[in-house]
């Protein structure tokens, strides 16, 4: 059992997670793969989500929300006005962004997952929809999260996480002790790193293509597009 603070997580977690990774990092399909979702003239959204302008560094705006939709997720209306049009909202959503820790993902101590959990929950709140038994929009809360801060927060979602073999986690907290085990390895930052290089060399023919900095939505991009493409995961969509 590996522990965070009050976190627990099973080791036969972690590694299978690490397992799953690695193959999807290693596979000769992968650099294929991620050209294709980071190819703006696609309809995949790497590159949209990544680089739609402006990302406001201290609000949640229209931008944010648009992009945050090109990942296969619907923002309700009444979220819209929440984040947009009622101030306080708005203002709590503000603060709660502004108290995220400066630092990146495989950095973070226990204190950092407690304000990232104060962001994530209200956020989640938001995009609650009113009619629906048990709501739960944990995957668009967590791709908007990682919208506002891509080194801090993984794009977590059910294909990714069941391609780790984590979905039975079902728990926010513990998925991003996963997250922070894998991009603190030093092998997984090197391949992330030389699949960030090989984009660069795609890029040179292909001007369209995004070639993306940022490792923590990099690997995303990595596991999300083997597991859907080469593992043959279907992405239900669903968050009820």
């Amino acid at each position: 059992m590996s522990t965070f603070g009050t976190i627990e997580v099973a080791d036969k977690f972690l590694e299978h997670a690490h397992e799953q990774a690695f193959k999807a990092l290693q596979s000769p399909k992968t650099p294929g793969l991620l050209a294709k979702y980071y190819d703006s003239g696609t309809n995949y959204a790497g590159s949209t989500f990544a680089i739609l302008k402006p990302n406001d560094p201290v609000r949640v705006t229209a931008v944010d929300l648009l992009a945050t939709s090109t990942l296969s997720v619907r923002i309700p209306p009444r979220a819209v006005h929440r984040f947009l049009t009622e101030d306080e909202t708005a203002h709590t959503v503000s603060q709660r962004l502004t108290a995220l820790p400066k630092r990146e993902l495989g950095n973070t101590g226990e204190a950092d997952f407690a304000l990232m959990a104060d962001f994530y929950d209200l956020v989640k709140a938001c995009l609650s929809r009113t009619g629906v038994k048990n709501p739960n929009p944990w995957v668009t809360a967590s791709k908007l999260c990682a919208r506002k801060r891509p080194d801090l927060f993984p794009v977590r979602d059910r294909v990714v996480c069941k391609y780790l073999g984590i979905l039975s986690l079902n728990d926010r907290a513990r998925d991003w002790f996963v997250f922070r085990h894998l991009i603190r390895d030093s092998a997984v930052k090197r391949c992330l790193e030389e699949h960030s290089s090989a984009l660069v060399a795609i890029a040179g023919d292909n001007p369209r293509i995004l070639v993306d900095q940022e490792l923590l939505r990099l690997l995303d991009g990595v596991l999300w597009m083997y597991a859907t493409e080469v593992d043959g995961i279907e992405d239900d969509c669903s968050e009820e």
